[in-house]
């Protein structure tokens, strides 16, 4: 393990503290104590842990009066202290976790329902310290060059992926989340690519006021016309396919305009994950390539969940044949004489 992914997995903690509830949110808080105790971050940690009072702290504490919601916490201007402190209330509260409730309902309470005042701490307390600590670390960590809890390289393709299912989502004049989008369009997407994106969409403000635990957001005036401009423009080369297999494609002529229509029977998805379930093993695919193939497949399962998005099947299904032709033979003429049972998936996605 390195500093950079200690700082991964309290990252990923945080976020699943962001979207637990009052059955959910003890193993969260258990994983952000483990890792800042775990042997890349300990040093760190016993430093700031030993830098703050935390009995002092809450002596300090504003009671309130009788009214629920007035008791407030006095924080220190130090940085490290303050770092110290949050450190204490996630220990104390991963050793005890009705200590955490009583805590956030003292000081954060935010109604009566509990899971609102854990998500209240979360969102003020718990949040802001994992930016500062990454900071904090960056700034002492020693015996290893730091790059910073980043570690996926973001692409203005899967910026754009993003971008354009939130405008999708956005159409029923709701505002979109980029969970719910991740759910629909992207659920191979793991939890560091997702957090990359939308923070990259966040930094260069395409995505706007991100709220709650499934991170509602707007899209900016810019973005939008970025995505609507994108999906008026035509194509000087059009493909219309009149049948799922062995369709004829039509070439319109040099200043044409045409746009390619593909579509795609659930019945047949749904062999298509079939064949891929029953004969997958005999590819002898590699543990690379065979998560790849794998999240393929769940994206069209995810489809099936929903009216099947064109684009999102032919996008994944064109993968998942690129994978299958190079396991069985190259090209698509060599793959169905050598292996027929993946005649119909090569087929189906032979565009």
């Amino acid at each position: 393990m390195s500093v950079k992914s200690a700082l991964r997995d309290l990252n990923n903690a945080v976020l699943d503290l962001q979207s637990a509830d009052y059955n959910t949110y003890e193993r969260p808080l258990e994983r952000l104590a483990q890792t800042l105790n775990g042997s890349d971050l300990a040093a760190i940690t016993s430093d700031l842990r030993a830098a703050a009072d935390f009995d002092a702290f809450l002596e300090r504490a504003n009671q309130g009066g009788s009214m629920m919601g007035s008791a407030r916490l006095n924080w220190p201007a130090s940085r490290k202290e303050e770092l110290g402190l949050v450190i204490h209330i996630i220990e104390r509260g991963a050793a005890d976790p009705n200590w955490f409730l009583n805590f956030s309902h003292t000081y954060y309470y935010s109604g009566r329902k509990l899971v609102a005042n854990i998500r209240k701490i979360t969102a003020a307390v718990v949040i802001p310290f994992n930016r500062d600590f990454a900071v904090y670390v960056e700034e002492h960590a020693h015996g290893e060059p730091f790059q910073g809890a980043k570690s996926e390289i973001v692409t203005e393709e899967d910026k754009r992926d993003l971008l354009q299912a939130l405008f999708r989502l956005g159409q029923d004049g709701k505002r979109p989340s980029i969970q719910d989008a991740a759910n629909k369009y992207f659920p191979e997407w793991d939890r560091d690519r997702l957090t990359s994106v939308t923070e990259a969409l966040l930094e260069e403000g395409s995505a706007l006021n991100p709220t709650g635990a499934m991170l509602y957001v707007d899209l900016s005036s810019s973005a939008r016309k970025r995505v609507e401009q994108s999906s008026r423009e035509p194509s000087s080369v059009t493909y219309n396919i009149g049948e799922m297999h062995n369709s004829p494609l039509q070439h319109i002529s040099s200043g044409g305009y045409g746009t390619q229509t593909t579509t795609y029977s659930s019945d047949d998805l749904r062999s298509i994950v079939a064949l891929y379930r029953q004969h997958v093993d005999e590819l002898g695919l590699d543990g690379a390539k065979r998560r790849k193939a794998d999240a393929q497949v769940a994206t069209i399962e995810a489809q099936l969940m929903d009216e099947p998005d064109p684009a999102i099947i032919d996008s994944a299904g064109k993968s998942l044949k690129t994978i299958v032709e190079g396991a069985i033979g190259g090209a698509a003429g060599t793959a169905i004489a050598a292996a027929p049972v993946w005649a119909p998936l090569i087929s189906m996605f032979g565009g």
